[in-house]
This record gives structure tokens, C-alpha cells and sequence, in this order.
């Protein structure tokens, strides 16, 4: 007999979510119009698209005609989103239905957690012990030093993110140094701050959570009612406190400082930072530097870490609990059992789906060992250091900016460093031979504490510019511009982005523009701060130079704005997405400097817009226009060709056609 499990919301978003510094693949699609305004009709309301009226339209339209949404999906691609999902629960299952794997390894991991979880009956199983008492612990807590305790085990020993939101993180000014960091709060629980700036109706959800946490362990209707607003006016006051331009900016780097353990200690004066940080399981001769972005919600934050605002502070701690927590004690807990959603699925797929999301850096290997080999490598490397011989031309030819400048400019693209799938090692069996638990909660909750413990202790180590940053079985790219590193996972290694049966201009208009793209932002408007040892410092640049750079920046974010909307009316926001706008324009500028003949540049910029072939629902795409840092796929395919000379002599563009934008109004990264 099938059994039905329940798991919490949260739990279902799952790994593959797609999102990145740089590409962020699934991130963008969109119903295309542009440069020649198009919106989706009726099939055959409109005339056929050519190469110099709408190309993204051109290339793509039958694909686009074709292309159906799921249910409840907002978008949807031209590849296939769930195969590196789908060859993960394969290895999954293949490993799971093996046995004598050596203790410590990936697949003893993988097997473990696949027959725990499966063995778990999330629906009849008894609370937990230690959940039970570390629910009554918090509601029992009567002072600041004794919550702060509490709070620093709940983050220590159950992954529950502390009060002050500390983490190892990287200190931008010293080269990605490892640092402990403070995060900045970009809301409470499931509140933004960016929805409080224009309703507070928001906040109604806080109260109804912390009431519902409350009566749930006891507490009266009035009283857990009364506890709820009272984090929500918590909630409010952090939210007063909080710098809104950080929280919006994506490139937050720009507002951290660095400061001692004393000064610290002076911005914190509520707390015992010392005795806090022991207790989460720091060394404090490791805790000399501490970095944030928002020292007056820091600031804020300290202001609320009194007793006046225990309770409301208890009742946060609460809810992140029970929110990581949920599936394991709703059932038995009176009211929680509402924010649990049934999962219809067959038990095993919901195994595979577990170890996919929770292990994933078990699987990772396996995927790799499996889906990569030395001669993709090979084809992939190759193509990196072709496209780092673009730039090398681009760079040296921008007689705009000073020979200084470009000097060091073109040291930086020389210690740019390629991350790939050969960078990711198996781990030391040595270092998990002792894993082990009862059952499903045990097992998962002594995994989450080893990789805890091994993240604190990543605090005293210098980073390595090698290994992986995202999980290769990701579909992304990313360029980190303090480690000056290029992470390419194997999952994007796909159609239309690669094949090792295309040939070399379709891959260089795919995956190579991805790459491309990636080392563009080493000199986009926002990354080109860093200098070539991965320091942010905006002064490596002469003051000319940037005065130069700040007017091109300006054209660009101009062109952006007045040329290409969407449905006709709506336009992006040049300013928001300036980086991302560089980054194309400056791949596009390279990869097409590789391509000697028009075919071969056909191919490129076929494969380009074929890359970008995607649809939003109008509601996504408009939240995208408000929210998202790159412009929509059909924009950021036409309005980057539109401006590229080299596509005016492929295709004969001509004044009056829909591709044609006037000389004067072009623009570029490098000419």
C-alpha cells in the first residue's frame, strides 16, 4: 500500500531552482518582443519574422509557437530544465539499490539517507525527543543571556540561522579572504521588507505565524495573539533600521566594511560577543575581522536584543524552528499540520528528491563522474581560452582608455581561472566514516551538523580559487570577482548551450557566449571595481579613466531605455541592469570577433537567440522588468545584435528595418 507523505512547502522548491551570479538560465525567459514589437497572437495574426526585423523572432518563432506552459509554471524553456534533475535520481536510485560501499563514502551516504527516508512514517512517527524539548526550551527562556545561548545552539547544532546572522562569508576588500560576516536581514520570516515599503498588510502573516507557534505549544488565544503582533512590531523596527538601497542592490560588496572584534563588540553592546561566538562554535583567535553592509540595521538589531523584546524575539526563534523543522513535529502539534502540503508522489521519488536536495553535494561527484569526461574538458577549456584571446584583442585595442588602464585590465584577464567539472573532488571517507542515525531524522540532522562544523572551521582557512562554487549539477555559470574564477557546471553542458557533435561557432554562439558573458563581467560596469588580485577597490582605476567609463555607462543605460520595450510600452531599467547589459554586449563583442566568415557567424548568432527561446506568463515578465537585474530574453538578444556592426554586415541590415538602430545611437563595451 502506498504511502502519502507530507512535507513542508518550504521543502519543495528544490536544488534546481537555476539561479547564479551571472547566466541565471532559467531566470529569464520571457514572451518575446522588442526592437520589432512582438506579443503573442493567434497563430498566423502575424507575418512571418526576418533576420533585420526581429531576429530573436526569426530564429526562434515556431519553437516559441509550440512551446506549452505546465501547470501552475510562470515560465518555460526551449531545453529540457528537469534532465540534469532526472539523471541526479537515477544515480540516486542505481546507488541505492547497490551495497558494500565503503563507510564514509558518497554512495554509503546516498544509499543511507535513500532507506532511512523511506523508512520514516513522517505522518505517525512520535516528535522527536530533542525537538519536543527545544520547543518548550525556547518558550521557556527567561533572559538575554539564556536566549542567546539557546540561539546559538539552534544555529550550531540544527542549521537554525542565528539572531545575528553570522556566517563565513568573504571579506571583498582582501580578496575573498574568508570573514565572518554578518548578513543583512532582507525581511522576517516570510515578510519582505521590499512588500513593507508599500503595505503593511505583510505583517498580518507575522502575527498569524507567531499566534499559531504559540497556541501550538500551550499559550491562550489572547496571549499567542498578543506574542504574534508582538513580532511583527519587531519585525517593523528591524525593518525601520535597515539601509533599502543595500537590500535592493545587487552588488552589496560595494557597501561592506570590515571591522575589528572591538568595534564589533562597541556596535553590539547588548552582547557578550565573545562568550555568543564560543558558543557557536568559533575559535576566537580566528574572529579578529568581522565584516557587514548595513551598520545601522546592525545597528538596529543590537537596539532589539533586549529584554523588552525577548518574547517577541522567542517567538521569531520559534518559527524558524518550526519552519525548518515542520514535517517532523506538525502532525503532532495542533494548528501546524495546515502549513503542511500532501506530496502525491510515489515514496521512492520522493526518496530520490530528498537525497537530491538535502545530499546534494553527495550526489554532485557521482553526476559528474558520470555526465563529464576529459575530452569535454578539453573541448571546454579550449574554448575558454579562445574566447580569453578575444578579449586580449578587445582590451589592447580600447585606445579610449589609458595604456595603464589596459595593462591592468589585461593582467586581470590573464588570472581570470577557469572552474569546471574536473575541479570537483570526492570528499575524505575518513571524515564521515562515523555518520550515523537511528532513523531518517537522526541520520539527516548528524549530517547537517558535520557540515556545519566543517563551515566554521573553513573560517581559519584561506579559500582555494579552484574549487567549485554551485553544485555541477546546476544549469548555470558564474564569475565571483573577488576569486576571479569562472564556475561552469556540467548540467549546462547541453543543447543548444554545447554538444561535442556541433561545431565549434554554434557552441561559441551557446555555451561560448555563456562564457563569454561570464568573463565580460570581470569588466562590466559593477565587477571592473575589482582589480586583478580580486580586490574591490573602485581607485585602481585613474580618476580619467573612470569619468570615462561613467559617461559610456550612461549611453548604455540610455540605449537600454529608450529603444526596446516590452509589449510596446514597458522598458527596462537601464541603471538595474547595466552589469548584466555589459556582460552580453562585451561576450557578444568577443565571441564575434572570432568568427572570420559570415556563415560561421550565422551560426553564432543563430545559436545566440536560440539560447534565450523562452516564455513568461505577463505577470512574471513584468515582475521581472521591476525586480530582476538582466533584461528579458528577446531584449537582451536583439538590443545586444542591434548594436554590433559585424551583425549589420551579416544580414545586410539597412535603415527602416526593425533590427536598425541609428549609428549614432549604438553603443559598445570595447570600441
Amino acid at each position: 500500500m502506498k504511502r502519502f507523505r507530507r512535507t513542508s512547502a518550504l521543502m519543495l522548491a528544490g536544488l534546481f531552482a537555476l539561479t547564479g551570479c551571472g547566466v541565471a538560465v532559467e531566470d529569464t525567459p520571457e514572451i518575446p518582443d522588442a526592437v520589432a514589437e512582438v506579443t503573442e497572437e493567434p497563430e498566423n495574426t502575424i507575418s512571418p519574422a526576418g533576420p533585420t526585423e526581429d531576429f530573436y523572432r526569426y530564429i526562434n518563432e515556431e519553437t516559441l509557437r509550440n512551446m506549452e506552459f505546465g501547470y501552475g509554471d510562470m515560465s518555460v524553456g526551449s531545453f529540457n530544465e528537469d534532465l540534469a534533475g532526472d539523471q541526479v535520481k537515477d544515480i540516486i536510485r542505481t546507488v541505492a539499490a547497490g551495497s558494500g560501499y565503503a563507510p564514509g563514502s558518497e554512495e554509503a551516504i546516498i544509499k543511507t539517507a535513500y532507506d532511512l527516508y523511506l523508512d520514516y512514517d513522517f505522518d505517525n512517527a512520535p516528535v522527536p525527543a530533542e525537538l519536543d524539548a527545544l520547543l518548550y526550551e525556547i518558550d521557556g527562556i527567561s533572559s538575554m543571556e539564556e536566549f542567546f545561548r539557546v540561539d546559538a545552539k539552534l544555529d550550531r547544532d540544527y542549521g537554525v540561522t542565528n539572531i545575528l546572522y553570522l556566517q563565513v562569508g568573504s571579506d571583498y576588500r582582501n580578496g575573498g579572504a574568508n570573514a565572518l560576516a554578518f548578513g543583512q536581514y532582507s525581511g522576517v520570516l516570510d515578510v519582505a521588507f521590499e512588500d513593507l515599503e508599500e503595505s503593511y498588510t505583510p505583517l498580518n502573516s507575522l502575527k498569524r505565524a507567531g499566534s499559531v507557534m504559540r497556541k501550538a505549544l500551550g499559550h491562550e488565544k489572547a496571549e499567542a495573539d498578543a506574542l504574534g503582533k508582538d513580532l511583527g512590531l519587531l519585525a517593523m523596527d528591524l525593518y525601520t533600521a535597515t539601509d533599502m538601497v543595500v537590500v535592493m542592490h545587487d552588488m552589496f560588496y560595494e557597501f561592506q566594511e570590515t571591522v575589528t572584534k572591538q568595534e564589533a563588540d562597541e556596535i553590539l553592546s547588548n552582547v557578550d560577543l565573545d562568550t555568543y561566538l564560543t558558543d557557536l562554535g568559533y575559535d576566537l583567535k580566528d574572529c579578529g575581522k568581522l565584516t557587514f553592509v548595513d551598520r545601522g540595521q546592525l545597528a538596529g538589531l543590537n537596539a532589539l536584543l533586549t529584554e523588552e523584546h525577548l518574547e517577541a524575539l522567542k517567538t521569531w526563534k520559534l518559527c524558524q524552528f518550526g519552519t525548518s523543522y515542520r514535517r517532523f513535529i506538525a502532525g503532532r502539534y495542533p494548528g501546524l499540520d495546515e502549513y503542511l502540503q500532501i506530496d502525491y508522489r510515489d515514496p521512492e521519488e520522493q526518496a530520490a528528491d530528498e537525497v537530491m536536495t538535502g545530499f546534494y553535494e553527495e550526489t554532485d561527484p557521482l553526476y559528474v563522474e558520470q555526465y563529464y569526461n576529459a575530452a569535454m574538458d578539453e573541448r571546454l577549456i579550449a574554448m575558454c581560452d579562445e574566447i580569453r584571446e578575444g578579449y586580449r584583442g578587445l582590451i589592447k585595442n580600447a585606445d579610449w582608455l589609458s595604456s595603464k588602464t589596459r595593462e591592468g585590465l589585461l593582467t586581470k584577464l590573464e588570472n581570470i581561472v577557469y572552474v569546471t567539472g574536473m575541479d570537483l573532488q570526492r570528499h575524505d571517507n575518513a571524515a564521515y566514516k562515523d555518520l550515523t542515525g537511528s532513523d531518517y531524522f537522526a541520520y539527516q540532522l548528524h549530517y547537517k551538523r558535520l557540515k556545519n562544523a566543517m563551515a566554521r572551521a573553513s573560517l581559519a582557512e584561506a579559500p582555494d580559487r579552484k574549487v567549485p562554487t554551485m553544485p555541477m549539477q546546476m544549469v548555470n555559470a558564474c564569475y565571483n570577482p573577488a576569486f576571479n574564477h569562472i564556475n561552469i557546471t556540467v548540467a549546462i553542458m547541453i543543447p543548444p548551450f554545447f554538444s561535442m557533435e556541433a561545431d565549434e561557432y554554434t557552441n561559441l554562439g551557446g555555451l561560448g557566449m555563456v562564457i563569454a558573458h561570464e568573463m565580460g563581467h570581470a569588466f562590466d560596469s559593477n565587477c571592473i571595481k575589482f582589480d586583478a588580485n580580486g580586490i574591490y577597490d573602485p581607485s585602481w582605476i585613474p580618476e580619467e579613466d573612470r569619468a570615462v567609463l561613467e559617461e559610456r555607462n550612461r549611453k548604455a543605460v540610455k540605449y537600454f531605455e529608450d529603444f526596446f520595450t516590452v509589449f510596446g510600452v514597458y522598458h527596462v531599467d537601464g541603471e538595474q541592469t547595466l552589469g548584466e547589459n555589459y556582460a552580453d554586449l562585451g561576450g557578444m563583442e568577443c565571441v564575434s570577433s572570432l568568427a572570420r566568415t559570415k556563415e560561421q557567424r550565422e551560426r553564432l548568432f543563430e545559436n545566440y537567440a536560440r539560447i534565450w527561446c523562452e516564455k513568461r506568463v505577463d505577470e512574471a515578465l513584468l515582475d521581472q522588468l521591476n525586480t530582476d537585474e538582466h533584461s528579458p530574453s528577446v531584449i537582451r538578444t536583439n538590443a545586444i545584435l542591434s548594436t554590433l556592426d559585424a551583425f549589420y554586415e551579416t544580414y545586410d541590415v539597412k535603415e527602416g528595418d526593425g533590427m536598425y538602430i541609428a549609428p549614432e545611437n549604438r553603443i559598445s563595451r570595447w570600441k
